[in-house]
């Protein structure tokens, strides 16, 4: 799932609105569209061009908060969009002035908040987004994003009390999508993706927050795919991506659909061998390696270096991708199970449970995943691909 489903959605949909008003005090968004309204970050060399003349001023006044604000989000956007996890050192780098403050102004919390839970430290972020709410109660982008830590976790009644006080804090449209996203893993994607159609249908709905857009999109795909609607899933992750091409999130969700419907050569054609992107070069990976192509050695090859570099750095954001890295491409079942295991002991989302589900198939040991069992049985999460392996691991 994109965001309450996947951690990046969410985060990419938060606003930050870049005025020192704005900073001063909590922004209380005014309608569905101004919420999550976000500084504007393209690719190429806009992008760079913002981030040297942020770093310019920081470097005159490093006690700028507004400068400092400005930057960090952009490293946090990047990180997003990248699914790079260094970018978010530099962002808590940037607000290492204010960081350990124990009760810093509320942006500041606010980005803590979202590079710690983008970092997979769930128990902090989750602590920070409820200083913020003690603090502000109708501060929409903080129950925002406690709603997204306590859906990554598992908390799915949290979750959705928390997308209901989204909606009561003057974003309806978005505290609907929130709670869709719930839905979406709870046994009732029928209705949520009702509940995205019915948003998608109305004009006006959603203008003006192209990230709420994509949100929607991608996970009004997903449910399809979770539904058994290829030709909607389809459809809708081309709209979502005909307005953002380059969000890795989709892609890499558009991606594993392609697989999954065996069509490697697709992959191919929407992921260049050179990416930057981790989690968009595995996918390439799997398609090389199912297509037999010339490149599947170097594509295998970088992607071991880049897991390689992130051990090195401590770095364990991607135990998912690279426990699917482990069984599909380099096929060690034993070893990829042990990594979807620790990454099921910190996050609980659809495609951990399907990769879990996979690797204790691929090793022969179907009970080293009974937890991931109970927890599909308990939320009646539903997906086609998921009740086949559910049928399987099941099997005497």
């Amino acid at each position: 799932m994109k965001i309450a489903g996947s951690i990046h959605a969410l985060v990419a949909a938060l606003a930050f609105v870049c005025t020192n008003a704005a900073w001063a005090a909590a922004y209380l968004p005014a309608s569905d569209t101004d919420v999550l309204e976000q500084l504007p970050l393209q690719s190429g060399s806009h992008a760079d061009r913002m981030t040297r003349a942020l770093q310019t001023l920081l470097a005159r006044d490093p006690n700028n908060l507004d400068v400092a604000l400005r930057l960090a989000q952009v490293y946090v956007e990047r990180a997003r969009s990248e699914s790079d996890p260094r970018q978010l050192g530099h962002a808590q780098a940037t607000l290492a002035p204010w960081w350990d403050e124990e009760a810093p102004a509320v942006p500041v919390v606010l980005l803590r908040a979202t590079i710690r839970q983008s970092s997979h430290q769930f128990d902090a972020a989750r602590a920070d987004l409820q200083q913020i709410i003690a603090r502000e109660p109708a501060n929409a982008q903080a129950l925002l994003t406690l709603a997204t830590v306590q859906q990554v976790t598992g908390d799915l009644a949290s979750a959705r009390t928390s997308c209901a006080h989204v909606a009561a804090a003057a974003a309806v449209a978005i505290g609907a999508i929130c709670t869709a996203a719930v839905d979406g893993v709870s046994g009732n994607a029928a209705a949520a993706f009702d509940t995205i159609d019915a948003l998608l249908a109305r004009p006006g709905a959603l203008v003006g927050a192209l990230h709420v857009q994509t949100w929607a999109m991608t996970l009004q795909a997903e449910l399809a795919e979770r539904l058994g609607r290829p030709l909607d899933a389809e459809r809708w992750y081309h709209a979502s991506l005909a307005i953002d091409p380059s969000d890795a999130y989709t892609i890499a969700a558009y991606a594993d659909f392609l697989l999954d419907s065996g069509r490697p050569a697709d992959v191919v054609a929407l992921i260049a061998l050179d990416t930057p992107v981790d989690v968009l070069l595995l996918r390439r990976a799997q398609a090389d390696r199912a297509l037999g192509s010339a490149d599947a050695a170097r594509s295998a090859r970088d992607l071991a270096d880049r897991f390689a570099a992130l051990r090195e750095r401590g770095d364990r954001v991607h135990l998912r991708e690279e426990a699917r890295f482990t069984l599909a491409i380099q096929g060690v079942p034993d070893a990829a199970l042990e990594l979807a295991l620790q990454n099921w002991n910190v996050q609980k989302e659809p495609l951990d449970a399907r990769i879990a589900l996979e690797c204790a198939l691929a090793a022969r040991r179907p009970h080293a995943v009974d937890d991931v069992v109970r927890w599909v049985d308990q939320t009646h999460l539903q997906g086609v691909r998921l009740a086949q392996l559910m049928r399987e691991v099941r099997a005497p």
